[in-house]
């Protein structure tokens, strides 16, 4: 994806972010006709929460992210927090859950990608070109 592109990307989703604080996570539950999950995450080497907001796709109740990371060929940063702290706290549907964020593979990944794809056919655009697999996480509620 061409830089100018990310930028305006992450402008997009800073000003989401800053609707989305605002109104407690009340509005921008959705973004590009998907639902949108606040993951709060812990910083693999800084120990610091980092708030995060993305789509996610409902796998049998649970949100599933995927880290496209808009094409880039690393690995997003919240994906490594992720699996070095995968207990996390994420609020979607307007209420606070805490998670296990599962990494998945083989059929799990396929159905969850297949349905990501489905659900926004820009997921297979970033795809075209990595080297690297995508990840994708199903957060499975502790509470």
């Amino acid at each position: 994806m061409p830089e100018s592109n990310r930028t305006v990307m992450r402008l997009q989703w800073g000003l989401h972010k800053a609707l989305w604080n605002a109104s407690g996570g009340r509005l921008g539950r959705s973004a590009v006709g998907m639902p949108v999950v606040e993951v709060l995450t812990i910083g693999r080497r800084s120990n610091a929460e980092r708030q995060i907001l993305i789509t996610f796709v409902n796998d049998d109740g649970c949100p599933a992210i995927v880290g496209t990371n808009a094409g880039s060929d690393v690995d997003p940063g919240w994906a490594h927090n992720l699996r070095a702290n995968p207990e996390v706290s994420a609020r979607w549907d307007g209420r606070w859950h805490r998670v296990l964020a599962v990494e998945l593979d083989g059929d799990a990944w396929e159905r969850v990608w297949k349905a990501a794809v489905a659900a926004n056919p820009g997921y297979a655009d970033y795809a075209v070109g990595l080297t690297r697999p995508i990840p994708i996480f199903r957060l499975e509620p502790l509470d």
